[in-house]
């Protein structure tokens, strides 16, 4: 039998009540489901579609639709980081290397000419800490409208990776500080040179990122056609 619009939309809360929120999420899910609903539908007519429903989700084991969300998000983050990677690999094979190699020159002369930490702390407040609060502020905007989609949420494992990148800057020059013997070895000048590039990308990043954050925000705005619904 084929199901109805109604109980689509009924197996759709059913999905949501065992704990998965995002709609991308539940259509994921219901791509799988409904077929098999109807299936058992079918073969018992009288069965009731949340009986049948129940038989599905047993019939995934005993973490229920986990192995099909946990796809799901793997496929979306891949793709999101398969766009930053892209963005950065259109820079450094084309006339635009000139900038990163340039913003990383700068930087590690700017370490050289002026070592002490405090000097530090202002080229990362600047080079880091202000883009990323006005990118957080004018993303903000698209929060409310697609919060409720995985897609968009995906978005927040590249920031976790700024962090990281952040504090290696930080503490990878504090560890340079307190150890002013190494500063002046080849060692130290390496690893110097390391922090500085670690922080030139993450600068760069920021005049990428718009590019890969609207091709989310379009993949996003795809699935908000499709399944005519939006986060609330």
């Amino acid at each position: 039998m084929k199901l109805s619009k109604d109980q689509i939309e009924q197996l759709k809360k059913m999905i949501s009540r065992k704990g998965y929120p995002y709609i991308d999420v539940q259509y994921e899910i219901l791509d799988h489901v409904a077929c098999k609903v109807e299936e058992l539908m079918t073969q018992d007519p009288k069965l009731s579609l949340e009986a049948a429903f129940t038989k599905v989700h047993a019939s995934f084991g005993i973490f229920g639709f986990s192995s099909l969300e946990e796809s799901y998000l793997k496929m979306i983050e891949k793709k999101f980081t398969r766009y930053y990677w892209e963005e950065i690999k259109a820079t450094f094979s084309s006339k635009k290397i000139i900038i990163p190699v340039g913003i990383a020159v700068a930087m590690y002369q700017v370490s050289l000419l002026v070592p002490d930490l405090k000097t530090w702390y202002i080229l990362m407040i600047v080079a880091l800490v202000i883009p990323l609060v006005a990118m957080f502020f004018i993303y903000m905007k698209y929060h409310s409208r697609y919060k409720g989609y995985a897609s968009y949420k995906a978005q927040n494992t590249l920031f976790v990776y700024f962090n990281l990148g952040i504090q290696i800057c930080l503490q990878g020059r504090i560890f340079l500080n307190q150890s002013e013997s190494i500063i002046d070895t080849i060692f130290g000048q390496l690893y110097l040179g390391l922090v500085v590039a670690v922080m030139a990308l993450l600068f760069l990043s920021f005049f990428l990122l718009p590019k890969v954050l609207n091709k989310n925000i379009a993949d996003t705005e795809k699935l908000v056609r499709l399944y005519g619904e939006v986060g609330k």
